[in-house]
């Protein structure tokens, strides 16, 4: 289809896989339909920057319905930043590869979080104490 969009639709994908270049400098998506066609998606390692905020803040819009048998996805990420925003707000920064996604949160939920991560952080065997 040349000059013309070509729409993938990941809701007819039968399974999706994804790797990297060996060049190291994209992201290969592969879909697989049902009727067993094949669609790839090459995304440039810079532009990765830019999707994974777009793919959240879409997904912001969607129903808040949870699909059956959905899971929670683990995504494995580097680093972890908070500071704070002109608004008063908290920045909570999660690097993952080549893309940082920033949150804005209230501070009522930066204080929840922090004692979140000093539970999880301590050791299950001995108490812990949060001022």
């Amino acid at each position: 289809m040349r000059g013309a969009d070509q729409r993938i639709d990941f809701g007819q994908a039968a399974e999706v896989s994804g790797e990297l270049l060996p060049q190291g400098n994209a992201v290969l998506i592969t879909l697989v339909g049902h009727d067993g066609r094949r669609s790839t998606l090459t995304i440039p390692a810079a532009d990765l920057q830019r999707l994974v905020p777009l793919l959240l803040l879409l997904g912001c819009a969607l129903p808040q319905h949870e699909p059956p048998g959905s899971k929670l996805s683990l995504v494995p990420t580097d680093s972890l930043s908070v500071g704070g925003l002109p608004g008063g707000e908290t920045l909570l920064a999660v690097a993952v590869g080549p893309a940082t996604v920033g949150f804005s949160m209230p501070a009522s939920a930066a204080e929840k979080l922090g004692r979140s991560l000093l539970l999880a952080g301590g050791n299950a065997m001995e108490p812990t104490s949060i001022q």
